[in-house]
């Protein structure tokens, strides 16, 4: 009888031994964090503009891009309005989880903040990096009687008339940048704000330059029913060679009209560097290369700290600029 009450017991601590270790191993699988399987479902990029726009178009082909290395739909969501800042102030409140992430400009996310035109602040997202530079340009007629800039600044100081300017909005950083160089020249334009820029709107007389995106232009440009004046970037436009950047024309001070992608704050750092490398990566695929060719959009990779120091210094160079223009809010 003693054998078996020993084996008995025997048996018995050793069942209450392997199920120990069985709860201890599923405290610590369900102890895993969320974002250990990251991604297992489909990831959302948020748009805060129109569908059609060259911006969109260009997040599309990298969103597929990025997809492909993730093995996982990354769609795309476009919610405009108030130039940027719809769509930017649902994307904070998102969860932070990876699954929702944001295009971002320069626009909504800082010179809208510095308006104090929105209910975020540039702290509210983490860059995951930028990933191309649009190419904006001011365009007037080919045949108007200015060829550059100085030649403008000349014409428009010795015209009775103020010059009209079609831009997006005074606080957008196109028109910022042509105040910029405006203020800095000694001549005034007015604006005009149009949804989107066109070249029919200098053919209709409405305006007699606009603020534009090349592809929207392009045409235009190569038939010489238009000339582009200065390009918004911080180097020359592979299609327009001939273009001088802001700099180049003689201003001292450079304009990049970027776009980055952006996860809302407290984000898990693992996620992050996923994303990040995803997106470096992704930006050599041939489709992203190709699109990059024909549009005219300057690609490249700036990381996620580089992308943050930027943010702050375009914050601190267009402050003075739109407290000058009465665009900031007291």
């Amino acid at each position: 009888m003693s054998a078996v009450v020993v084996n008995n017991h025997l048996e018995t601590g050793m069942r209450r031994h392997m199920l120990g270790i069985l709860a201890l191993g599923t405290a610590a699988l369900l102890a895993q964090p969320a974002w250990a399987a990251y991604p297992e479902k489909p990831i959302e990029i948020v748009i805060p503009w129109p569908p059609g726009t060259e911006t969109d178009v260009g997040t599309r082909v990298l969103a597929a891009a990025m997809s492909k290395r993730l093995k996982v739909p990354v769609q795309v969501i476009n919610k405009p309005g108030a130039g940027g800042v719809i769509g930017i102030t649902d994307f904070v409140k998102s969860r932070p989880d990876g699954y929702t992430l944001a295009q971002g400009n320069v626009g909504p996310l800082v010179s809208q903040v510095v308006a104090g035109n929105t209910t975020y602040g540039m702290g509210d997202v983490e860059p995951i990096g930028l990933f191309n530079t649009q190419p904006y340009l001011l365009v007037g007629r080919g045949d108007a009687p200015y060829k550059n800039m100085q030649e403008l600044a000349a014409f428009a100081k010795g015209s009775a008339k103020e010059l009209a300017i079609g831009n997006f909005g005074p606080a957008t950083v196109p028109t910022l940048s042509v105040n910029r160089m405006a203020i800095a020249s000694g001549w005034k334009f007015k604006g005009v704000v149009f949804p989107q820029t066109n070249f029919s709107q200098i053919q209709s007389g409405d305006v007699d330059l606009i603020v534009v995106a090349y592809p929207v232009v392009a045409a235009q440009i190569r038939s010489g029913q238009a000339r582009a004046l200065v390009a918004m970037s911080p180097k020359r436009i592979n299609v327009l060679p001939d273009t001088p950047t802001t700099r180049e024309a003689g201003f001292d001070f450079d304009v990049s009209i970027w776009s980055g992608l952006f996860a809302p704050k407290g984000t898990p750092g693992e996620v992050l560097k996923l994303l990040t490398e995803t997106l470096r990566d992704a930006l050599n695929d041939p489709s992203v290369r190709d699109f990059e060719q024909k549009s005219g959009i300057l690609h490249g990779y700036i990381d996620p700290a580089a992308t943050r120091r930027q943010m702050e210094s375009e914050a601190n160079g267009l402050r003075p600029v739109m407290t000058t223009l009465g665009l900031v809010k007291k």
